[in-house]
């Protein structure tokens, strides 16, 4: 991956990181400190008929890890799919070119990305379904601010007209010739 670009929403997924490192540590911390009830039911200071209400209080740390849990994993699929879009040299990534990069079903990746999408954790870029499904780029945003965006280009061999990403070179999608956009001014 470009480590330089990316189409992550880079303030959510700070705020997620957060967020579920905070449920994981109040979690595990409600757990221990229930965990003493259980030491004292074993120990016999406090009677057997409270382990229902023991557990019934643990229930909400279970939860709270669990969506920690959940947070985590829906930054790494992020992340993953963010490597995909940033590999991409045209801006439109289709669904089958997704599935072959990360090795899943057609039909999964697009009920992962929506979620994703709806969640917010993608900037730049939106998803297109019908048809033919895909997401497409507009300008990665990048470590210093800027963001390199795709451009027209013209193929001087044969008219063609190929997107390729700003400040490249890529080959036209119909001859094959070497096209760049290096010195031009992107619209």
């Amino acid at each position: 991956m470009d480590q330089t670009r990316t189409y992550l929403n880079q303030n959510l997924i700070t705020k997620n990181k957060k967020k579920s490192s905070l449920q994981f540590k109040i979690g595990i911390g409600m757990l221990i400190f229930y965990s003493f009830d259980f030491i004292a039911i074993y120990e016999g200071s406090l009677d057997k008929y409270y382990i229902p209400l023991v557990i019934a209080l643990m229930m909400p740390a279970f939860y709270l890890i669990w969506c920690s849990r959940k947070n985590s994993a829906e930054i790494s699929e992020a992340t993953k799919y963010d490597e995909v879009f940033c590999k991409d040299k045209n801006g439109i990534v289709t669904a089958h070119e997704m599935a072959e990069a990360l090795d899943k079903k057609y039909f999964d990746i697009f009920v992962e990305l929506e979620r994703l999408f709806r969640c917010g954790y993608f900037v730049n870029c939106t998803l297109q379904q019908g048809r033919n499904p895909s997401v497409i780029m507009y300008a990665a945003q990048m470590n210093d601010g800027k963001s390199v965006g795709f451009m027209q280009v013209v193929c001087k061999k044969c008219g063609a007209s190929t997107r390729i990403r700003a400040n490249s070179r890529g080959k036209c999608e119909y001859c094959g010739s070497i096209i760049s956009t290096v010195n031009r001014k992107n619209p």
